[in-house]
């Protein structure tokens, strides 16, 4: 019962390592950052440019290659042909992604809450506002979905990198600018920001599945 489960999401992850370990560098860059400013007060500030800097690095390193990839080397092709959907072929290999991009901005929210400094009673501070609450996660799922539908669209990495990267930066400063408008409380605010990057996540999820169908 469990092998017709386990056995993609364990390919998967294999195929995903080497993302995962980039991304657990970018994890570790955030964590000398905050040990760096508690032992050296004067070089505060470090952490707080860096809030924000993982859904970009999960969209280039992670989201970007993950089907791109699969359609340049012509594994995609191994996995169909062995009796595996591609709509079970495409879950598997975002869920294994979706979960460790989770797990590190879980460990950086965790990080992050240990060392920015207070808020000085504004939580709409943005370096604050975007490593607290629900919006770290679900950025972190919108980049990487945003990476993998543009990869199954282009079908092609050096394309769908920085293209993916450009987008995710202008949906995250165009977040920032509604938020001034919306002059709401921190956190209805949250959860709007939150459900309108889940609709797009979701939307985006469908692009790939209908790029995948399509292709021959």
């Amino acid at each position: 019962m469990t092998g017709p489960i386990v056995g993609p999401l364990w390919v998967a992850w294999r195929g995903q390592r080497a993302q995962a370990a980039a991304i657990a560098a970018v994890v570790m860059m955030y964590g000398v950052a905050a040990v760096v400013e508690h032992v050296e007060p004067d070089l505060s500030g470090l952490t707080e440019q860096l809030a924000g800097l993982l859904p970009g690095a999960a969209c280039l390193v992670w989201g970007a290659p993950l089907i791109s990839r699969e359609f340049e080397t012509g594994t995609h092709m191994l996995a169909w042909t062995q009796s595996l959907t591609r709509g079970r072929w495409l879950a598997a290999i975002l869920a294994t992604a979706a979960t460790g991009a989770l797990v590190a901005a879980a460990l950086l929210a965790a990080l992050l809450a240990w060392a920015l400094p207070p808020t000085g009673g504004d939580p709409m501070n943005w370096p604050y506002y975007e490593s607290h609450g629900p919006v770290p996660f679900i950025r972190v799922l919108f980049a990487l979905t945003l990476g993998a539908a543009l990869g199954a669209v282009t079908r092609n990495t050096r394309i769908t990198m920085p293209l993916s990267v450009l987008l995710a930066g202008i949906s995250q400063l165009t977040g920032r600018a509604l938020r001034g408008h919306l002059e709401l409380p921190y956190w209805p605010t949250q959860w709007i920001e939150t459900a309108s990057y889940l609709i797009l996540t979701l939307v985006l999820t469908g692009v790939a599945y209908l790029a995948i169908r399509r292709r021959p």
